[in-house]
């Protein structure tokens, strides 16, 4: 345990699956954007923020079967197959005209297909280690961001070069290259039991897991708001085109170094410790958000935000991992989790987006949306403490 080249793998692969799950989500901005002006210019915002939407919710809500289907030994079916289906789903998204096409591609097939990789992703990290497994989570994390980078840039100038079809078709080609790599090297660790099925009755009487599964949905809810939103904000601010879409990018760079840093601490000072000041935190920068409204101030809040809401992706999955007294039910404890915290994703940027005003003021019109996203992850912090205290003081999790 924690240590040795096979472990150390795993991170790798993790990596990988971050990058292709919770890095195409951070990336979603470009898409609305396109949608917004271009390919479904006559949707409202809020019924194109259902295509990442749903593929947010599906990604997360299939956690329950595939995190048994995990724990029964069959890893490598889960990683194929996911991965077929995220790089079919981005291939017929680049050939789609109409919105219902959009959706089916990307929002369910690519959503199922991100699913079947994020519970292995993040559970197959705990069979290998133990006093570093906040930061192994951490760096796997890490991918997401950095993919967030290199595939909003990457769409956004090739979109503006050889059209949105051959930006998309050659995202999913990129995408293909890492899930060949990540099918290589996941894989479960030797000699592990095989779990029975899950005790639906000791999941249900653990206080502390359902305290923090609500804590979890909550943060999904609010967490992935501004990465929605935040481009079409400075473009109806009258920033730049380019320079709005880098703000994106900014966010995507600074949440590597919150996701490393949190998790290098929390290995130190507990999990949840650490996830009460992050909700904390993230849910002031969001109310302050409607007072940025120059270039400087947004370039300000992106970079504070992807710092301080880094911890948002990277913690959760080690905590319940903590939270999981029996190493056998990892997989099945964070399925049921995510497949919970689904709902508060599905919900959470459409409302957002509905909380749009029509007035002229672009401050004004996205005080809503904003506003919103503060109460929520507010709640997510009440939830947080909740959990500590059933923890009974908060001993390290």
């Amino acid at each position: 345990m924690d240590g040795g080249l096979v472990a150390w793998l795993q991170v790798l692969g993790s990596w990988l699956a971050f990058a292709n799950t919770w890095g195409l989500t951070s990336s979603y901005g470009v898409f609305e954007t396109h949608y917004s002006n271009d390919l479904l210019s006559h949707y409202s915002p809020s019924s194109i923020a259902w295509i990442g939407s749903v593929q947010l919710f599906l990604m997360m809500a299939i956690g329950l079967p595939v995190g048994s289907i995990m724990d029964k030994g069959h890893l490598r079916l889960l990683v194929v197959v996911g991965s077929f289906m995220q790089v079919f789903g981005m291939f017929m998204t680049s050939l789609c005209t109409q919105y219902w096409q959009v959706f089916l591609a990307q929002g369910i097939c690519v959503g199922i297909g991100s699913g079947m990789l994020v519970v292995p992703s993040v559970a197959v990290l705990p069979l290998y280690f133990t006093t570093k497994r906040m930061l192994a989570t951490g760096i796997a994390a890490t991918g997401s961001s950095l993919a967030g980078i290199v595939y909003s840039i990457m769409l956004r100038r090739l979109i503006v070069s050889i059209g949105f079809p051959w930006a998309v078709r050659v995202l999913a080609f990129v995408m293909l290259g890492g899930s060949i790599m990540c099918c290589a090297v996941l894989r479960l660790r030797p000699g592990r039991v095989k779990r029975a099925p899950l005790q639906w009755r000791k999941f249900t009487h653990d206080s502390c897991l359902l305290s923090f599964t609500a804590a979890f949905t909550t943060m999904m809810a609010a967490a992935y708001i501004p990465f929605f939103y935040v481009e079409a904000y400075a473009i109806d601010l009258s920033v730049d085109d380019d320079m709005a879409f880098y703000l994106l990018s900014i966010m995507n760079a600074t949440s590597l170094f919150g996701r490393i840093g949190s998790n290098w601490l929390a290995d130190r000072y507990g999990g949840l410790h650490l996830a009460i000041p992050g909700c904390l935190f993230t849910s002031l920068i969001l109310f302050f958000w409607r007072f940025s409204t120059t270039l400087p101030d947004l370039i300000a809040i992106v970079s504070i935000y992807g710092l301080v809401s880094g911890s948002i992706v990277s913690l959760p999955p080690a905590i319940i991992a903590n939270l999981t007294s029996d190493v056998s039910e990892v997989g099945a404890r964070i399925g049921v989790s995510y497949t919970i915290a689904a709902f508060g994703a599905l919900v959470g940027n459409p409302i957002a987006g509905a909380a749009r005003s029509s007035r002229n003021s672009a401050q004004v019109e996205y005080q809503g949306t904003w506003l919103f996203g503060a109460a929520v992850m507010f709640l997510s912090a009440v939830f947080v403490v909740l959990t500590l205290w059933l923890r009974r003081g908060g001993k390290q999790n």
